[in-house]
């Protein structure tokens, strides 16, 4: 028997950089277990801070962490997890709001997207400090199945209520693109109009690179995905986040298992679709709907971004024959 647990980032590189007069600014770090990286192209001649502006923005995402984390024990979701009761819980505005956003997204996917799955993602091992050495019982799945659901929770005046003590959330396939957007407004708010924020592979890009052109986004392909690329997209003013079946998994009883569940069944994703790229305004939105999307499959997911406004998508399949096959939404023309 094999256990082993794979965790490929998927990357989208970023291409922007050059020695003349408009050089980029750039700041890295570490936020949400995964690095983040932001790219600011300053046309003034005034000088930018460099030090004060990643302090600003460690603080920015700390406070993200703090409220949407699963791994921090204090965080104020984990405090709503742990909280086994029915009794409804004030919540702060920034998690009403993504609360609201990850329902509305959840509702337009048909529960393709469900943020109330963490007891099944545990379940499966892909829970913080993964563990999994054999596969859930159908019984332990039906069983997790009964109060799994957004049908579970209620929202009012600023009160999330469970209707089953034992609801659990997890925002972890919104909150990276939440982060980027949050970080993005922070530097709206700064002045600055062309830059790029991308954390663990989500990006929001604005106005334009020092080549004074649309950012060019490096698209990571399935088969290598920490240096390989699969095709490159050109973008401005636009959020961009890609899911893959193919970055976190294990193996076992040399059968992979996607850390992807399908909240319909409680079981991994298991279908042709490999990756999903979505370009949208905001990248929360992105983030989201890369899931959903993952979780419809390749036909049902492309039927389901043509039916949306001002969302579109890159898809990649794998035939029988281990060939790749694309799919472009009809408004995919980046």
């Amino acid at each position: 028997m094999s256990n082993i647990y794979k965790t490929l980032p998927v990357f989208l590189f970023v291409f922007a950089f050059n020695c003349g007069k408009n050089r980029p600014l750039q700041i890295a770090g570490e936020t949400m277990g995964t690095t983040y990286q932001i790219t600011i192209i300053n046309h003034s001649n005034n000088e930018i801070d460099a030090i004060h502006l990643q302090e600003k923005v460690d603080s920015l995402l700390n406070d993200v962490n703090n409220i949407f984390s699963t791994y921090i024990k204090t965080s104020e979701l984990t405090r709503f997890n742990d909280n086994m009761s029915t009794m409804p819980t004030k919540i702060s505005t920034k998690f009403s709001e993504l609360y609201q956003k990850a329902v509305s997204i959840s509702l337009s996917s048909d529960g393709s997207f469900d943020f109330t799955v963490l007891s099944l993602v545990k379940l499966w091992g892909f829970g913080p400090g993964f563990n999994n050495s054999k596969i859930p019982s159908k019984d332990q799945i039906n069983e997790i199945m009964h109060y799994t659901g957004i049908e579970n929770v209620e929202f009012s005046d600023g009160y999330l209520s469970k209707l089953d003590k034992h609801v659990q959330i997890d925002f972890s396939a919104i909150a990276k693109g939440w982060g980027v957007d949050q970080v993005a407004l922070f530097l709206n708010d700064q002045g600055f109009n062309n830059y790029m924020v991308e954390i663990g592979g989500e990006i929001r890009v604005s106005g334009f690179n020092n080549f004074n052109s649309e950012w060019s986004l490096g698209i990571s392909s399935p088969e290598d995905s920490e240096t390989g690329l699969y095709t490159t997209i050109t973008v401005s003013d636009l959020a961009v986040a890609t899911s893959g079946s193919y970055n976190n998994y294990f193996t076992l009883e040399n059968t992979n298992y996607s850390h992807i569940i399908n909240p319909k069944t409680g079981y991994p994703i298991k279908h042709d679709l490999v990756s999903a790229t979505i370009v949208a305004k905001d990248c929360a939105t992105a983030d989201a709907i890369a899931t959903a999307v993952m979780v419809k499959g390749f036909n049902l997911g492309l039927e389901w971004i043509n039916s949306l406004p001002d969302i579109e998508c890159l898809l990649v399949k794998v035939d029988d024959s281990g060939n790749y096959i694309t799919g472009k939404s009809s408004g995919f023309n980046y």
